[in-house]
């Protein structure tokens, strides 16, 4: 299990390339220069489209209301990766 995300291993990716796919998220890969200063292999940041931004709190709020369980408080607000918008 991830100990950041909570989920098991193998969950988140498979999760946004079905957002990808459906127009919600875009992806791309970090600079090379970046990674290779750094000494590592380049990540792959995911960016939420304005379609995703548009779609998401209807979805999510709809979500919510068919599984009262799902309702355990505020959203954290996720930071920019690779430091850009």
């Amino acid at each position: 299990m991830s100990t950041l995300s909570g989920l098991p291993n193998g969950t988140l990716f498979p999760l946004l390339e079905r957002l990808r796919q459906a127009g919600w998220v875009e992806r791309y890969w970090e600079q090379d220069a970046i990674a290779e200063a750094e000494g590592r292999p380049r990540r792959r940041f995911y960016k939420i489209t304005s379609r995703g931004a548009d779609l998401a709190p209807q979805a999510l709020a709809e979500a919510m209301a068919t599984d009262p369980g799902s309702q355990r408080g505020p959203l954290a607000a996720p930071g920019l990766a690779g430091g850009t918008a």
